[in-house]
């Protein structure tokens, strides 16, 4: 492609939006922008990835404008440039797809454009081309986020656009077999996955990986021994001295279930919510221990009462932020959502289970069941994945709360039932999406949906393996490969 065709793909890709900045092209600065090379390299991680590498002078940033044959124009964010120098990953392509595109250096309003540059989408490791996404509808922007080890000893993070293409996906080496855990986008701009083999009870190590988006691995975060590390959820906030690291641990103990209909030597995990340092070092810390009783184990997991290995009595699922900064955290088996005070630790309310501080109100199932994914909207609403393990006939929905602290009440504002009725004990999420729309992960089913507030659907499917369906903890929404944004 000759420079003045690379001049029409940087036009399109500056007239389609996106990231680019839609500013005018300006009269170069004193010290000219110029570009000294420009090289492609792939990325050893990802074959739907690539990295450019920039070499220019009098330039601050860098990113790269690109098109494929039959799409629309596309962008990197920029990237700075130290000592002149810098990589730009090149995320989300499609598999066995041709690019060409531009790398523009900008410095101040000047800005310069290169000779064109191509890059193609590799082919599939073969342990993803055993995975297939069937979808209908059109989804709101953006990839699904999940995870899945694909065979024996490898756990595979990957993301999916609305036609069920995979755009994304990174590989750990596991130490044995594992249905996989938790991973997300951090506000830092970072994945992190749960690697190990603990579904949140079992005596087993585990760890994080934090990793960037293009796959290097930076850091592996795990809960202060003797704690084991629960695969459930992590959450990374602020940044440097104020980065705190926000997870569960659990720890097995001997105790006596007789009261609950259990052995008297029976041996069972309970967790801590945990708020650490960047090094590790514990700044607050919660234990189930000290505040739930084994009366408030409402929602029993599958397993033999009078077994003497028990799994956790209180297996918590999901942690959020309240608007107030104080932790939200669901129970599964204390059917219970609370939130907690994040300097005191004082249990500001319970929702649901036992102990309950709240009347549902305008509720016909009259409150959720063994539920998942517990999120405070921005309108201050608690919207959760109700898995509905007590409901009868058992059926999953998803739920959406109004809480009134002063009367007590929680009332149902809104609800989704699938047609036809599917029902998962455990695993699910859910969340609101930007434009309004709930984006709704069925993981045990391997089914997701979209729906609009009215209750229709706009786009869902199935996530299958060797014409299989494949249970996964979580289905995530995401807006970018390169940051966190509201999807």
């Amino acid at each position: 492609m000759t420079r003045a065709i690379a001049s029409l793909v940087l036009a399109a890709a500056l007239a389609g939006g996106g990231a680019c900045s839609g500013d005018d092209v300006t009269s170069p600065p004193e010290e000219p922008v110029r570009i000294d090379s420009v090289s492609v390299m792939p990325n050893p991680t990802n074959v739907l990835a690539a990295s450019v590498r920039v070499v220019a002078e009098h330039a601050d940033s860098a990113r790269v404008l690109f098109v494929a044959p039959e799409g629309p124009p596309d962008s990197t964010p920029s990237v700075a440039l130290t000592d002149g120098r810098t990589s730009i990953p090149v995320l989300g392509l499609r598999s066995g797809v041709q690019y060409r595109g531009v790398v523009e250096v900008s410095r101040a309003r000047g800005r310069v454009q290169s000779d064109s540059v191509s890059f193609a989408g590799g082919e599939l490791p073969d342990a993803l081309k055993i995975v297939s996404v069937s979808t209908t509808g059109t989804a709101s922007r953006g990839l699904t986020l999940t995870s899945y080890p694909l065979n024996a000893n490898t756990l595979f993070a990957f993301a999916f656009d609305s036609s069920g293409a995979i755009r994304w996906y990174r590989a750990f080496g596991l130490p044995t077999t594992y249905l996989g855990g938790d991973v997300q986008l951090q506000p830092n701009g970072h994945f992190t996955i749960y690697v190990g083999p603990s579904t949140g009870s079992q005596p087993a190590l585990g760890y994080y990986v934090e990793f960037d988006p293009s796959g290097d691995s930076l850091r592996a975060l795990t809960a202060p021994a003797p704690l084991y590390t629960d695969p459930h959820e992590l959450r990374i906030t602020g940044s440097g001295a104020d980065e705190r690291i926000h997870l569960f641990g659990y720890d097995r103990r001997e105790v006596d279930l007789s009261s609950v209909g259990g052995p008297s030597d029976a041996r069972i995990s309970g967790h801590t919510l945990l708020r650490l340092l960047a090094d590790g070092t514990p700044e607050f810390t919660w234990s189930g221990w000290d505040h739930f009783s084994f009366e408030d184990w409402i929602e029993p997991p599958a397993a033999n009462p009078a077994s003497v290995e028990q799994g956790d009595f209180d297996h918590p699922n999901s942690l959020d932020f309240d608007h107030d900064g104080h932790y939200i955290v669901s129970w599964r088996n204390l059917g219970e959502v609370t939130k907690i005070d994040a300097q005191t630790g004082e249990m500001i309310w319970r929702l649901g289970g036992a102990n309950s501080q709240f009347t549902f109100v305008n509720d016909p199932l009259g409150g959720f069941s063994a539920q998942h994914y517990a999120r405070i909207l921005p309108n201050g609403h608690v919207l959760l994945y109700d898995n509905g393990t007590r409901h009868q006939p058992q059926e999953t929905r998803v739920v959406e709360y109004a809480l009134d602290l002063g009367a007590h009440t929680a009332t149902l504002v809104w609800e989704f039932r699938h047609d036809p009725p599917i029902y998962t004990g455990f695993v699910g999420s859910v969340q609101r999406l930007a434009n309004g729309n709930t984006a709704i992960g069925y993981g045990l089913a391997g089914h997701f949906s979209e729906v609009a507030p009215d209750g229709s659907v706009v786009w869902e499917g199935d996530l299958r393996a060797n014409g299989q369906s494949l249970t996964v903890y979580r289905f995530v929404r995401i807006a970018s490969l390169y940051r966190l944004e509201e999807p």
